[in-house]
């Protein structure tokens, strides 16, 4: 339609009415648009209480336009009132008609409406006012419906979950908190606020570590949450703070940062777990085991006494039974001895008896006679008669020497070895008595254990070397047993040499200086390792198929009860043996 035409078909209308429906045709181009991008149009005049509305309006609630009467007037209630949810349409009719009296701005309202199968939908509608440009009265408004239920379903449910997650974080016993990129607190939940001491969450938020605890936990605090805010997390360190009773509590925490959709770090998230009790749990074990282990230290003492008690006494029921065994075995190698003597010595009277004087005479007279012995049975018989006569003569000189050095030999012997034992039988009857130590010369016990170990030596073709430094080498002692430290450490010399070896050695040394006295024997025998040399001194353990693991272990403790040392080394098996005794001369 041409500008000519138009005016023509208005120029009798009256100038403000042709403005009015101006603006009608306005807002049908306007609705013309809405109904092309499938948005629900409204419009609605006061005066005739009429809601006009676009097909889209209704199609969105699952209605057809054509069940509602929208060209008549006062149809608002029908065509929007009654289809807003009860809970809703009193606030938005109210906020409506507001808005129809006091049209500033824009109007927007969000409510519930029904759907034409019983559904709800949330529905966002805005709206303005079209005014008469003389007046500035409200001709009409006129807006939009937009379906908001999927967003408004989503708000919800994201809501609820923050609902459902604020409950959980306020009813946990671990603080949990954010604070934004300058260390101040955002969100706090209740374990929190009343770890600080606060009352409200308002009462912290806003507010660095600095400005809510005092001092250089505040600041420990501060430093802490400027490290995570560079990109280093905190987990798990175990930290103190004063509540606000001022007792010490403790928390072990851990601090993460959080980054936003750029990646850049804007948040941290914090929580704190309570191990006060696990604390005080920790002092109060560490005290308990501290005293257990003093209880355990008195203990282990105790034990040892009592273990020590008991091998006393066990050991001094051995060397009881010891004693009463040796008393009769003394008893009865002394009658032996005595027997034995007497049989040695008739030998000698025997053999004192047999003179050789009978045969010397025959010898003589056969020698004189060997002339006419010669005629009577020829030269050679007779030369050969006193020859033989010679021979006998001289054997059975030189056997009666032998026998006679022999004898006087096992006879010195066995007075050595009866004075021996009534040196022990004098001990043995002193057993049990309290001794005082009384000066003991090492040399004779020396001497006194190499003449009881030399008939074994010889026949065993061990050659036995003693060297002596000349001193007294005496010290203050028990003689029984320092003899019984020395004859045992000759017998195991003795035993340990290989009887197949062509060279079999003992060499003992004796010697002293200002301070000390010493006694080695050094053997070529089987010799031990270093483990082995370890084992020697524990009670029980023994190298010998019928030892009884006693022997060493015995040895070092008389010699240790003599303020001496005892050892014993070898360089390796093969190697032979080394035992070293020594004596401190102040005990002398």
């Amino acid at each position: 339609m041409s500008d000519y035409v138009l005016k023509s078909a208005i120029r009798d209308l009256d100038e403000s009415e042709i403005e009015i429906e101006a603006l009608k045709d306005l807002a049908k181009k306007h609705r013309a648009l809405l109904i092309a991008s499938n948005t629900g149009a409204w419009e609605y005049f006061p005066k005739e209480n009429l809601l006009d509305c676009n097909k889209v309006y209704f199609s969105m609630l699952g209605r057809n336009i054509n069940d509602f009467e929208c060209a008549n007037s006062k149809n608002l209630d029908k065509v929007w009132t009654e289809l807003i949810h009860p809970d809703d349409r009193r606030e938005v009719i109210s906020r409506f008609f507001d808005y129809l009296v006091n049209p500033e701005g824009m109007f927007e309202c969000f409510f519930r409406m029904k759907h034409a199968n019983g559904e709800w939908m949330w529905i966002c509608s805005r709206g303005g006012a079209l005014k008469d440009p003389k007046t500035g009265k409200v001709i009409s408004l006129i807006g939009t419906h937009v379906d908001v239920t999927r967003q408004k379903k989503a708000e919800e449910e994201i809501q609820h979950e923050r609902i459902l997650l604020r409950t959980l974080i306020d009813n946990l016993p671990d603080t949990i908190y954010v604070k934004d990129k300058e260390g101040r607190k955002i969100i706090a939940n209740k374990a929190d606020v009343a770890c600080i001491g606060r009352t409200s969450e308002a009462e912290v938020i806003g507010k660095t570590d600095t400005e809510l605890f005092p001092g250089e936990i505040g600041e420990r605090g501060y430093q802490n949450d400027m490290e995570v805010l560079s990109g280093k997390a905190m987990l798990n360190r175990e930290e103190f703070f004063f509540d606000k009773e001022g007792k010490q509590r403790w928390l072990s925490t851990s601090k993460v940062p959080v980054h936003d959709k750029l990646g850049n770090i804007d948040r941290i998230l914090g929580i704190g777990h309570d191990i006060t009790e696990r604390k005080l749990a920790d002092e109060e074990l560490k005290k308990l085991n501290e005293e257990l282990n003093a209880q355990s230290q008195e203990l282990k003492a105790l034990n040892e006494q009592l273990i020590q008690q008991k091998e006393q006494e066990l050991e001094k029921a051995i060397a009881q039974g010891k004693f009463e065994i040796a008393s009769e075995v003394l008893h009865d190698i002394g009658n032996a001895l005595v027997g034995f003597g007497s049989y040695l010595t008739r030998i000698n009277r025997v053999s004192e008896k047999n003179s050789l004087d009978a045969l010397r005479n025959l010898n003589v007279f056969l020698k004189g006679q060997q002339t006419t012995i010669g005629d009577a049975i020829g030269a050679d018989k007779a030369n050969a008669l006193v020859a033989i006569t010679d021979g006998i003569l001289k054997t059975q000189n030189d056997n009666h020497k032998e026998i006679s050095t022999s004898v006087s030999e096992l006879l010195h012997i066995v007075s050595h070895i009866q004075e021996i034992l009534n040196i022990q039988r004098q001990l043995v009857r002193n057993h049990g008595a309290s001794h005082e130590r009384k000066p003991v010369n090492l040399i004779e016990i020396l001497d006194n254990c190499r003449s009881m170990l030399m008939a074994q030596m010889e026949k065993k073709g061990i050659k036995l070397t003693v060297a002596i430094k000349a001193s007294t080498h005496v010290i203050k002692g028990d003689h029984t047993k320092l003899m019984q430290v020395i004859l045992n450490v000759m017998k195991n010399s003795l035993e340990a040499i290989d009887m197949e070896s062509d060279n079999k050695c003992i060499a003992i040394a004796l010697d002293s200086d200002d301070k000390h006295i010493e006694l080695k024997v050094v053997d070529n025998g089987q010799g031990f390792d270093e483990e082995t040399r370890q084992k020697f001194f524990q009670r029980g353990f023994t190298t010998k198929r019928s030892g009884t693991g006693l022997g060493l272990y015995n040895c070092r403790s008389i010699v240790e009860s003599h303020a001496g040392t005892f050892d014993i080394e070898s360089e390796g098996k093969g190697m032979g043996a080394i035992t070293t005794i020594k004596f401190d001369i102040q005990s002398a």
